[in-house]
């Protein structure tokens, strides 16, 4: 299993009630794996989620794990055809939120992977959130 240090560039677009915010972050981070089975381990250094360690599992190209530790946990999976639920703590409390994946395409090789979903709250669509990650 390879396992690299880089720094690493992750644009975030968030849309809620048509309004847009994007967010750009520079960090170092750790990549193990290959091909179509990697994690990508990072601290956010600054905003709300400061603190936190977090970890992406890409597997097959069509489900992301998404594990946040630190001051504000959550577990979350975005998986192609499929809504999942997941439990988020966040600076404004704890709640239960749907995620229902849009898009995932993951070119390890290239150093790239780039995921979208929508989230809702009880069924009530919350916002569109992008991500593009480059390795």
């Amino acid at each position: 299993m390879e396992e690299k240090e880089k720094l690493i560039k992750i644009v975030t677009k968030q849309c809620t009630q048509g309004e847009t915010e994007k967010t750009v972050m520079h960090t170092a981070a750790k990549i193990t794996g290959t091909g179509d089975d990697y994690s990508i381990t990072y601290f956010d250094e600054d905003g709300d989620l400061e603190g936190c360690e977090t970890t992406l599992h890409i597997s097959r190209g069509r489900r992301i794990s998404i594990n946040r530790r630190g001051p504000f946990s959550s577990h979350m999976v975005i998986e192609k055809s499929v809504r999942h639920l997941s439990h988020h703590e966040t600076p404004a409390g704890s709640f239960i939120m749907g995620m229902s994946c849009k898009e995932i395409d993951s070119d390890f090789d290239n150093g790239r992977l780039h995921f979208s979903y929508a989230t809702d709250v009880e069924m009530v669509p919350i916002s569109d959130i992008e991500f593009d990650f480059e390795f």
